[in-house]
């Protein structure tokens, strides 16, 4: 018989745990090969990972990662499994899929070490189903982030002694914890980089910031929004302005610049994500083909630059940049 406990971010199988947000090959690991299906297209690819044998359907999308961003829960684009489904009697429960695991879920389910007790203090949940409290004694609530939902719509026991008898639906709701920094820019006491190519300067940034994390303090558009309490649209590929305009005010200090020793552009760079949150990378809008000599001279270890671009955006850098010994390559070439 299988035993599953669920935690505050995590399910134990058989004893062995599982941290959400899960990637495949850490639950292929645990339980082996899955039957996969897996439809969507290429910006929102919905699998499912099925264990007919256990009766367990493990559920993941790449649609899922901008809110594992937003909430502070995101690993890598591989991690995006957030769901587990136990199919105890065999039904389908879901309306919009046809499919669904070829045996029963035969075992027990406890929730912080106990089995859903519906009598006791639970948190309800869209009408059938409940969520414990991390800590009953603690004068601030605190729902844990993993919701276990019974599928049920009767007054029957959840259990037999061990065994369940309910179909059961695991998610990750990760709680975002709150940002305690001051996004206030402040003028340094110090000789300050000065730059006349913007994008040059978003790189440097990404660099120093997300990178190296020397660049004090480290963005984030969600709380940059919750510090301003304000209501920006993020869901969007397009550049939201109060991001565009505080790097272009946000001071770096020139004692930094001797951290830069290459710039490696990417879309997928952090820089661009809290400019641009659903950006594809598909545009130009980060490129530059130009810089000045001037600012280039304040990085006197830079040796290497990867841009995006093509040849002919590289060659128009390289003249100014071989003098000063950087090379110069387009990310298009890389690819």
């Amino acid at each position: 018989m299988n035993s599953i406990d669920v935690s505050d971010t995590s399910v134990s199988i058989n004893g062995r745990i599982l941290q959400f947000p899960m990637s495949y090959s850490e639950i292929k690991e645990l339980l082996g090969d899955a039957r996969i299906v897996a439809d969507g297209d290429d910006n929102d690819v919905h699998t499912t990972y099925y264990y007919d044998e256990l009766g367990m359907e493990f559920e993941g999308s790449t649609a899922y990662l901008s809110n594992l961003k937003r909430k502070k829960a995101y690993k890598d684009n591989d991690h995006n499994i957030v769901g587990l489904t136990l199919y105890v009697t065999g039904h389908n429960i879901y309306d919009f899929k046809d499919d669904k695991c070829e045996k029963k879920y035969v075992g027990n389910l406890t929730v912080l070490g106990k089995q859903i007790d519906k009598d006791k203090t639970w948190k309800s949940v869209s009408g059938f189903g409940c969520q414990p409290l991390v800590d009953e004694k603690s004068k601030e609530k605190k729902y844990i982030q993993v919701l276990t939902t019974i599928v049920t719509e009767d007054e029957e026991p959840f259990y037999d002694g061990d065994l369940l008898l309910k179909d059961v639906i695991i998610s990750f709701e990760p709680e975002r914890p709150k940002c305690k920094v001051n996004y206030d820019i402040k003028i340094p006491n110090e000789e300050s980089l000065v730059f006349d190519t913007f994008n040059f300067k978003l790189a440097v940034i990404n660099e120093l910031m997300y990178n190296q994390e020397v660049l004090k303090p480290y963005f984030d558009i969600y709380d940059y929004m919750a510090f301003k309490k304000a209501h920006w649209n993020l869901e969007t590929d397009k550049n939201v302005r109060a991001a565009v305009n505080y790097f272009k005010e946000l001071p770096i200090p020139a004692r930094l610049a001797d951290f830069v020793t290459e710039i490696n552009m990417d879309g997928s760079d952090e820089i661009y994500m809290n400019i641009a949150p659903e950006w594809d990378g598909e545009d130009e809008r980060f490129d530059f083909n130009s810089i000045s000599e001037s600012e280039l001279k304040q990085f006197k270890n830079l040796k290497k630059m990867l841009i995006f671009g093509n040849d002919k955006d590289a060659a128009k850098l390289q003249k100014i940049c071989t003098p000063l010994g950087i090379e110069v390559e387009p990310l298009a070439t890389v690819e």
